[in-house]
């Protein structure tokens, strides 16, 4: 029988719900000359608490104490956001100016990633909205958990969960999770996940950064589109301001 692809959605009721990221220009040439997704461990995030369950220490009793570290190993995911056009977002993933805004939803981001393994759809792929918890709250979750409860059912739904937690400090990024878990061993090298995609089918709109001069974005937006790209290719009006009313003199 077939998994529905809900059941691997977490904290998600709306699949058709728009999500946004902000590669880097390399990045994304990458992403429609190879027509793949990249996946990054999670150990290579910055914040020291991002993956903490597999940071932690199992108590096995007899003063026997066991680590994560195999478990963690086949854990991969890339980050997106429910934030269309912010300041913060632009400034920190596109310091240079010249990041490039994808546009989807998180139904074509995950559909067809979920279908491609039918074998494996309770374990390999995960998609979640992250759950914003204070250092108390996690470390009181982590007081409670067991790790034979998490494991009970072999589906992974469980770990995959944990890995869609951080801190409130990150809240502004209303961040959405592409998980994958590789669990036989078959995708992962060298700290990276690859999944073949028919980008064509993922990308709705392109955008360039706001604070780019027309004369450089129109440049910019000249190469996205020389690479072949069918959507729609912007620049971000955020800082434009457009038809503004005129002040009445009395």
């Amino acid at each position: 029988m077939f998994r529905k692809v809900e059941k691997n959605c977490i904290n998600i009721t709306n699949l058709d719900q728009k999500i946004y990221r902000v590669f880097s220009y390399d990045r994304f040439e990458q992403l429609i000359n190879d027509q793949e997704l990249v996946l990054v461990k999670p150990s290579m995030w910055e914040d020291p608490f991002e993956n903490f369950f597999f940071k932690a220490e199992v108590d096995c009793g007899h003063n026997e104490v066991a680590t994560l570290d195999n478990l963690a190993k086949d854990w991969y995911g890339q980050c997106w956001t429910t934030e269309k056009d912010t300041d913060a977002m632009w400034r920190i993933y596109s310091s240079d100016k010249q990041g490039v805004r994808v546009s989807t939803t998180i139904r074509k981001l995950f559909e067809p990633i979920f279908n491609s393994r039918i074998d494996y759809q309770g374990l390999c792929y995960f998609i979640g909205k992250v759950n914003y918890l204070s250092e108390t709250e996690i470390f009181d979750l982590m007081s409670k958990v067991t790790f034979t409860s998490l494991a009970l059912g072999g589906q992974n739904d469980n770990f995959a969960e944990l890995l869609c937690i951080k801190r409130p400090e990150f809240s502004h990024e209303h961040e959405v999770r592409l998980l994958a878990n590789d669990f036989d061993e078959t995708h992962g090298n060298n700290g990276l996940y690859r999944i073949p995609f028919n980008t064509d089918l993922l990308v709705d709109e392109v955008c360039v950064d706001p604070r780019l001069n027309s004369i450089d974005a129109n440049s910019l937006m000249a190469k996205i589109k020389d690479l072949g790209v069918k959507a729609q290719v912007i620049q971000s009006p955020l800082y434009k301001i457009q038809n503004m009313p005129r002040i009445k003199l009395g």
